[in-house]
């Protein structure tokens, strides 16, 4: 049984630094009672606590799968949860929220859209009142302190399109999210934590209904 969340544990931050100077298991198990206590803990009541509003929540485990990359740090440097839609695979819709020492990074959206997906975006760069309507909804969500990310843009126009094109930067993203990073603060610890995650849910979710109104999943087999 969870408890009611009441704020990230006050040393989550101070674990997580050591973990960035120590990523080992030597350094882990030293301090699992404070993972357990600072980040574990208050982790799931979050989750707990975000139910009733944007249904299951997916807990990411705090290891890292090494098997194929260069990487082999074997943990991961913030703790996070997810509100993902649906269960077909991959899932490219959802919420996310994580803590790390950089704060409190909120998110939403498709954050790796397929083929036939940014197929469907582009041909919208084209249609004047779908486009209108697509820079109102993102001109919205960045009032609310939710730009559309920078992603990890194509170098250059997909196949078929010019570089020249007046709205090549959307033309030439590969991932559909918009995110703020909240710097620490001593509301990390307090209960209004998950104020401030309800609210960037909430305005990633408008994000996520315009592509799944606009866009929509994958017919790819």
């Amino acid at each position: 049984m969870t408890t009611s969340f009441t704020g990230f544990g006050e040393g989550a931050l101070d674990f997580y630094e050591g973990l960035a100077a120590d990523n080992s298991r030597t350094y882990w198990q030293a301090h699992a009672e404070a993972y357990r206590r600072e980040v574990a803990e208050p982790l799931a009541a979050l989750a707990e606590a975000l139910e009733p509003e944007f249904g299951a929540i997916k807990i990411f485990r705090p290891y890292r799968d090494v098997r194929f990359s260069a990487d082999k740090r074997p943990y991961q440097e913030h703790a996070a949860v997810a509100a993902l839609a649906g269960d077909a695979q991959p899932v490219v819709g959802g919420l996310y929220a994580a803590l790390s020492t950089d704060g409190l990074f909120v998110a939403g959206g498709y954050h790796r859209p397929v083929r036939d997906q940014l197929e469907r975006f582009r041909r919208l760069q084209d249609d004047a009142v779908a486009s209108a309507d697509l820079d109102a909804t993102l001109a919205d969500l960045a009032a609310r302190g939710y730009p559309l990310d920078d992603g990890e843009p194509l170098k250059s126009a997909p196949r078929g399109w010019s570089k020249d094109h007046p709205r090549i930067a959307l033309l030439r993203r590969t991932s559909l999210t918009v995110s703020r990073t909240h710097e620490p603060a001593p509301w990390l610890f307090e209960a209004r934590c998950l104020d401030v995650v309800v609210d960037g849910w909430r305005a990633a979710r408008a994000w996520t209904a315009w592509l799944d109104a606009h866009v929509g999943p994958s017919t790819l087999d």
